[in-house]
């Protein structure tokens, strides 16, 4: 599901760089996404800017268009059954400021998941008002379990270039389904919350670099000049960097910032062999998100396997058994640490810095039976040792506790009335 984006980035360059099938007969100008003639004219665009030789769906993805109200409904009854799932990850999230904005930043993140059992909770005026953000401001999506792109009808919107935005982001949504022909996109089977994020920074990352070649087709039928569709990744990067008290929550921090890693990992692609280049990066794409979190010196950071299990629980206060719902395990990764480092008010470059330095992870949530205690602890390893100002920053409000050693740290936190006893345990393998 794509959000509005804007038409005026950046002020760049870019050469021309479209091929493949020829749509001319397809005239190119603005429209409205709720009519079939102007999603055939997105969709053969962004077929030629792909360099797709062939329309694979003879015509058009299946689009569905529904009103303003029917999408309040949707996310109304899904906002409903996600309050309803209970999970120890939802109060944990919270303790560890996952699920609550840095500084003055407002939440924008309910309803939002992370972890293997689920996500964070919200209370009911944060979701109305999430959905009533969502309504106003998402112009399609797509469904891969239905196979289908939804396009939510706006007739009263107004603003500047709105057509021209409800392009955008279609196109961005009829390259998922373009994905979901090559392969599933409807994918489950992830082992962890870091390797989910991985994937989804490369299918958003594919859809978001393609995205930003059709708003240069946009700009330059509009007559604005062009922008640099290989550094646009850069310069969205370098925004969220320097304003991360504006992007919400962590958690939510490093669902948004997949978009723009996954784009720089395709840009990179691209400008060594175009578009047959960007479809072979599916198969070189990292597994574990430190292998997006390049820096300005263009080295790709050493990927860890994450794949290890150096879990601590607290047994005196709280269930351990691995098969109650009370419990849960995780390895959350190199994204997730530099969000939540941000979160709590670490400077960019030092939790850029130390989450490139990550090999591996293991957060295990515990919470009893009437959720009225939780606890979370996370163990990370790291190929150099965290400078002592990262362990400073995390124990200064003495909310949470952190133990440091050679390349390693234990972070713990709990609500408990007692200070908790944490023991080591095998519940993550």
């Amino acid at each position: 599901m794509t959000r509005v984006r804007r038409l005026g980035l950046t002020s760049l360059a870019l050469c021309a760089l479209t091929s493949g099938i020829a749509c001319s007969e397809h005239e190119f100008a603005t429209c409205d996404i709720t009519q079939g003639a102007c999603q055939e004219d997105v969709y053969y665009r962004v077929l030629k800017l792909r360099g797709d030789g062939y329309d694979p769906f003879g015509g058009l993805p299946p689009v569905t268009v529904i009103s303003e109200d029917e999408f309040r409904q949707q996310l109304v009854t899904q906002a409903a059954a996600s309050q309803d799932e209970k999970n120890p990850w939802d109060k944990a999230l919270v303790l560890l400021h996952f699920t609550t904005a840095p500084k003055a930043a407002v939440d924008s993140d309910a309803g939002a998941g992370a972890g293997a059992d689920g996500g964070a909770g919200s209370d009911a005026g944060s979701t109305t008002s999430t959905i009533d953000d969502e309504v106003a401001h998402i112009y399609a999506f797509y469904e891969p379990e239905k196979k289908t792109i939804t396009v939510i009808s706006h007739p009263n919107q107004t603003g500047s270039h709105v057509r021209e935005e409800a392009m955008i982001t279609l196109a961005h949504e009829l390259v998922h389904a373009l994905q979901d022909r090559e392969f599933d996109l409807n994918k489950s089977d992830f082992q962890s919350s870091d390797e989910y994020f991985a994937w989804d920074a490369i299918t958003e990352g594919d859809a978001r670099f393609y995205e930003n070649l059709f708003t240069n087709d946009i700009r330059k039928m509009l007559g604005l000049s062009a922008l640099d569709a290989l550094k646009l990744p850069d310069d969205e990067l370098d925004w969220d960097y320097a304003n991360f008290d504006q992007l919400g929550s962590p958690l939510f921090a490093a669902r948004a910032m997949i978009y723009p890693l996954g784009a720089k990992f395709e840009a990179t692609a691209y400008r060594s062999g175009g578009n047959a280049a960007v479809r072979h990066a599916y198969a070189k794409a990292p597994r574990r998100t430190v292998g997006f979190l390049v820096g300005d010196d263009g080295q790709v950071p050493p990927v860890g396997t994450g794949d290890f299990c150096n879990a601590f629980v607290v047994r005196d206060l709280l269930p351990t058994d691995p098969a109650d719902k009370t419990i849960g395990a995780d390895h959350f990764g190199a994204l997730l640490l530099y969000t939540f480092l941000r979160g709590w008010n670490v400077s960019h470059d030092l939790a850029f810095t130390t989450a490139q330095t990550w090999t591996g992870d293991s957060l295990v949530v515990q919470a009893n039976h009437d959720d009225t205690i939780s606890a979370a602890a996370w163990y990370l390893e790291f190929s150099s040792p965290p400078p002592s100002t990262i362990v400073q920053a995390l124990t200064a409000t003495g909310e949470l506790a952190v133990a440091a050693n050679a390349g390693t740290l234990l972070i713990t936190v709990a609500d408990s009335p007692t200070p908790p006893s944490w023991t080591k345990s095998s519940i993550c393998q």
